[in-house]
């Protein structure tokens, strides 16, 4: 079955300024009007599963009214958050009693001066690992959203660890390979202005696969994004481009664009705006592999990656019976 979930940028208000940041924020929200009028066209294409985002959407002041709206329409709502907002039980308790049951909670590193210089705000690590507890212990469904940067690669698996060891309940986490391109199509990534926080794959090759290691071995699900395939080393299945291509699976989103309307995608093409090099063509697993962003190529050329010498098919067979 394929899925029917969709995104929307609900804010792009953020009280984080991580200097990765993928969709940079600024002053500008939709109303309550506007997001029933989203709502409403999702439903018309029949998602029955929504991703409220931002920016952070918790600095919206009509989350709790989105929620509402969405569990009337029966879509289930989500939300991507820092997290930061979380740390406020009462908030939590208000987000949960009108429908919220689901967060992913985005955290990249366990150490306190670290996640506090990727986000530059300190302080707000402690508030997330609060809003975790929280969502925890009102019985919500929490997964971790982590981004793979220079900081946190070296101890990736260390980092991960910690996650399983003190908040067993978290069964999914997603990784993202930093995008330093626009992914708004509006305004660039600030990963393109903050180069040095941005992870090689060379450099992320053993930390990656120790990661994915840890997690298979404790029961835990979990999602690749914008890494290789070559880089995946018998964990391709769990690439999230690769999982889309095989199961014909597209991307809703719904941007907030600053000084342009508002911008509708669905992106089916997984491979548009992806780079892959001359040896490409002998790899095995081309077919079903998205490739290295193309600013990635931009930047550190393409002498990284090689050709898989493997048959996709058990790859396929794997995502197709939902492994």
């Amino acid at each position: 079955m394929k899925r029917n979930s969709a995104y929307m940028q609900i804010t792009r208000k953020c009280n984080n300024n991580c200097v990765f940041c993928s969709n940079p924020s600024f002053d500008q929200e939709i109303n309550l009007e506007d997001i029933k009028k989203r709502l409403e066209y999702y439903n018309e294409k029949g998602i029955t599963e929504i991703v409220f985002s931002g920016g952070e959407p918790t600095e919206s002041p009509y989350l709790l009214e989105a929620l509402t709206l969405a569990k009337r329409l029966n879509i289930k709502p989500k939300i991507i958050t820092n997290g930061v907002n979380l740390g406020d039980l009462e908030y939590v308790k208000s987000l949960r009693n009108n429908g919220l049951n689901h967060v992913h909670i985005s955290l990249h590193s366990h150490i306190e001066k670290d996640s506090d210089r990727l986000t530059t705000k300190k302080g707000h690590y402690k508030k997330t690992i609060k809003g975790i507890m929280n969502c925890i212990d009102l019985e919500m469904v929490v997964n971790i959203n982590t981004t793979i940067n220079s900081v946190n690669i070296p101890y990736l698996s260390d980092f991960i660890g910690f996650i399983i060891k003190e908040y067993p309940q978290i069964k999914h986490f997603v990784f993202n390979n930093l995008d330093p391109g626009d992914a708004d199509k509006n305004l660039r990534s600030k990963a393109w202005e903050n180069k040095w926080v941005i992870a090689k794959l060379i450099d992320m090759d053993l930390e990656l696969f120790k990661t994915m290691r840890l997690l298979q071995s404790h029961d835990k699900t979990f999602r690749i994004e914008r890494v290789p395939l070559c880089y995946m080393n018998g964990f391709e299945h769990f690439a999230t481009e690769t999982r889309r291509l095989i199961k014909d699976e597209s991307y809703k989103c719904i941007f907030i664009e600053k000084e342009k309307d508002d911008l509708y995608v669905e992106f089916k093409n997984i491979s548009l705006g992806r780079h892959k090099g001359t040896v490409c063509n002998s790899c095995f697993l081309k077919d079903i592999c998205a490739g290295m962003s193309k600013e990635y190529f931009q930047l550190f050329g393409d002498n990284e990656i090689f050709a898989v010498f493997k048959s996709p098919d058990l790859i396929i067979n794997r995502i197709k019976n939902g492994n």
